[in-house]
C-alpha cells in the first residue's frame, strides 16, 4: 500500500467512524422525543432498557434506513472536499496521477463496507431485529398490525384449497370457511362457521358446518354430512402457512428466499416479497453507488466544509429514499418486475454517478 494510499483511507475510516456516531446519535434524539418519549414515561420504561432497544435498532437504522449509505457519502465529502479546497487533488493530478489511482483504497474499502453490510444484516441484523421485536412488544405496546383479513391457501396437502373470510392471526382462529377439492370421480366441499389451531394436537379443526360431496360420474349424486366438530383435511402448520407473514428482517436472505417458493406453491401472493428480497441486496449495494456519486461531486464542488457537506448528502440521500421507495412502490403495484422495482433507484444513481465521472477533471 502505497502512502497516498494510507493517508487517504486513514483519513476517511477516521471521519467515516465519526460520522456513523454522529447520525446515529441524530437519529435516535430525534425518534425519542418524537415517538417514544410517550411510552417511556407511560410505562415507566428503565433507562437500561431504552439503551438496549436503540442498540439492537442500530443494524435497521444503518441499513434499511439508508443511514449506512447517507454517511458514506457524507464522509466522502468531508475528505475529498477538503482535500481539493485545500489544492491537495490538483497537486496530485498535476504530478500525473490520475484521479482514479487517488481514490482506489476509498473504493477497495466502500466495496468492503457494501459487501459487509449484507452479510452483517443476515446475520447479526437479524438476531438484533428479533430481541428488538421482543422489546417493542413488551414495553412500548407494539401491535402486529390488522390480524383480521382473510386468507386464501391453495395445494395444500390432499389437494386442498381453504377460504376464510375473517382470520385472527393472533389467535389463528377463522369463520366462515370454505374448503374444497376436484378430483377425477368426486368434487368436496366444506363449509364451516369456525376453524382453529389446536396446539396441543398439532391440528387445525372446524366446527358448525357442513361437507357436500358430489359425484360427476353418477349425475351429478350429493351427499351431505353434517359437521359438529372434525379435523380440518390438510395438514400444513402455521408456522408454514404464515411464514410470510414476519417481517422480512428477522429472517436470512437465504430463508426469505425459501419462504418466498413455499408461498407461491401455496397460492399467495408474492410479488411484494420478490420486491422485498432483491432490495436485501439492493440496499448494500447502494453504499458503494452512493460513494461513486459522492467521489466526483466533492471533487468538483471543491468544498469541504462540515454544514455545505452534510447539505448535499441530506438532498442526495433525500432524492435517493424518495426514488427507493418510488420504485419499490412500482414494484408492490407489479407495476415494475421486482427486480426493477428493487434495483431502479441504484439504476438511476448509478448512471448520474458515471455521467458526472465524464465531467470530472482526472
Amino acid at each position: 500500500m502505497k502512502t497516498i494510499d494510507k493517508y487517504y483511507l486513514s483519513w476517511w475510516l477516521k471521519t467515516f467512524l465519526r460520522v456513523l456516531i454522529a447520525l446515529a446519535f441524530l437519529y435516535i434524539i430525534v425518534d425519542f422525543f418524537a415517538t417514544r418519549q410517550e411510552s417511556v414515561q407511560k410505562y415507566n420504561v428503565p433507562f437500561t432498557i431504552i439503551a438496549q432497544y436503540y442498540l439492537l435498532s442500530l443494524p435497521k437504522i444503518f441499513l434499511q434506513y439508508h443511514f449506512l449509505s447517507a454517511g458514506v457519502m457524507l464522509t466522502t465529502f468531508l475528505v475529498w472536499g477538503r482535500s481539493t479546497q485545500e489544492g491537495e487533488i490538483s497537486a496530485l493530478l498535476s504530478g500525473g496521477i490520475p484521479l482514479l489511482r487517488i481514490t482506489t483504497s476509498v473504493f477497495l474499502v466502500g466495496s468492503c463496507i457494501a459487501i459487509g453490510s449484507f452479510f452483517v444484516e443476515d446475520t447479526m441484523g437479524v438476531w438484533c431485529a428479533e430481541q428488538f421485536r421482543n422489546l417493542e412488544k413488551m414495553y412500548f405496546s407494539y401491535h402486529l398490525g390488522d390480524t383480521r383479513s382473510g386468507v386464501s391457501w391453495t395445494n395444500l396437502s390432499g389437494n386442498w384449497t381453504c377460504h376464510i373470510l375473517r382470520f385472527n392471526r393472533e389467535a389463528m382462529t377463522g369463520r366462515d370457511v370454505v374448503i374444497h377439492r376436484i378430483q377425477e370421480d368426486r368434487i368436496d366441499e366444506i363449509r364451516a362457521r369456525y376453524i382453529w389451531w389446536d396446539k396441543s394436537q398439532k391440528k387445525w379443526f372446524i366446527e358448525e358446518g357442513r361437507q357436500f360431496i358430489l359425484f360427476p360420474k353418477k349425475d351429478m349424486e350429493q351427499e351431505v354430512i353434517r359437521i359438529t366438530q372434525i379435523p380440518a383435511p390438510f395438514t400444513e402448520s402455521p408456522e408454514t402457512l404464515f411464514a410470510l407473514d414476519l417481517p422480512q428482517e428477522l429472517k436470512t436472505w437465504k430463508q426469505f428466499y425459501e419462504e418466498i417458493k413455499r408461498a407461491r406453491f401455496f397460492g399467495i401472493p408474492t410479488y411484494k416479497y420478490e420486491v422485498d428480497w432483491y432490495a436485501r441486496i439492493a440496499r448494500p449495494a447502494s453504499v458503494f453507488i452512493m460513494l461513486l456519486l459522492a467521489l466526483p461531486l466533492s471533487v468538483l464542488w471543491k468544498r469541504g466544509g462540515f454544514i455545505l457537506s452534510f447539505g448535499i448528502t441530506a438532498i442526495s440521500a433525500l432524492c435517493y429514499m424518495l426514488c427507493f421507495v418510488l420504485f419499490t412502490g412500482l414494484g408492490y403495484l407489479q407495476t415494475l418486475p421486482p427486480m426493477v422495482g428493487a434495483w431502479g433507484a441504484n439504476f438511476l444513481f448509478l448512471i448520474l454517478s458515471l455521467s458526472i465521472w465524464k465531467r470530472t477533471p482526472t
